[in-house]
């Protein structure tokens, strides 16, 4: 149990560090954020600057904190599963820099 509690933590300082990444390109992004696409690739959906900068890092540690309490209750749980959500959160951040800055 001491081993999962230490995967948990360290999946959630991850997650945690893309609100650092999201900080520090927020003067890069405009003011409203494109979020959403149609067919042909046009924005359709936007969200301010303040609410990707700090509501994604603290929804993908609250996703993060849901998946390893649930992930802790299996028994056939590997190591590499606590670590799935902070790399899919990395690549979120990554595409809403991508977008925003484009």
């Amino acid at each position: 149990m001491k081993s999962v509690k230490k995967h948990i933590i360290i999946s959630t300082v991850l997650c945690a560090l893309t609100l650092a990444v999201l900080i520090a390109f927020s003067g890069k992004l405009p003011e409203s954020v494109p979020v959403h696409f149609d067919s042909a690739g046009n924005a359709n959906s936007f969200w301010p600057r303040n609410v990707v900068v700090f509501g994604v890092p603290a929804f993908c540690v609250l996703l993060n904190l849901i998946v390893d309490a649930v992930l802790s209750q299996h028994e056939n749980k590997k190591t590499y599963m606590f670590y799935i959500m902070p790399v899919v959160a990395f690549a979120v951040t990554g595409i809403m820099i991508y977008l925003g800055m484009k």
